[in-house]
C-alpha cells in the first residue's frame, strides 16, 4: 500500500535544496494578482462559516473558466510558469521537487474516515 503524504509535505518536498539567496524576476502587477488570490482563497477558507456545506465550496471554486479555480489556473499556467530559472524548472517538470509519495486526497477513502491517510 501507498504511503501518502500531506498537503504540507507535498508543497515543502525539496525546498531545502534551493538556495534560500536565489532569486527570480516578476512583474510586481503578476506578483499581486498572485498574492490576492492567495489572499482570496485564505479570505473563504479561514472562516468555516463561508462554507457550511459543500455547495459554497463549489460555488467559490467554480471551474477553468470562473471562480477561484479560474484564478489559481492562471496564477500556475501564466503568471508564475515562466519564472524558474532552467534547473528549477526542469526540476519542477521531472516532479524532482516533489514526494515520491502521491498526496493524501489521492487515498481513495481520503475524507470517508477519520483516520484515511
Amino acid at each position: 500500500m501507498s504511503k501518502y503524504t500531506s498537503v504540507e509535505d507535498q508543497v515543502r518536498y525539496g525546498l531545502d535544496s534551493i538556495d534560500p539567496a536565489r532569486t527570480v524576476e516578476v512583474s510586481l502587477r503578476d506578483l499581486v494578482f498572485v498574492y490576492k488570490t492567495i489572499g482570496e482563497l485564505q479570505r473563504f477558507f479561514h472562516q468555516p462559516l463561508h462554507y457550511p456545506s459543500m455547495i459554497q465550496v463549489d460555488r467559490f471554486l467554480g471551474n477553468r473558466d470562473h471562480g477561484a479555480y479560474h484564478l489559481i489556473e492562471e496564477c500556475y499556467r501564466r503568471k508564475l510558469a515562466d519564472v524558474f530559472p532552467a534547473d528549477i524548472a526542469e526540476a519542477l517538470h521531472e516532479d524532482a521537487l516533489y514526494p515520491p509519495d502521491p498526496p493524501e486526497y489521492f487515498n481513495p477513502d481520503y475524507g470517508n474516515k477519520k483516520d484515511a491517510t
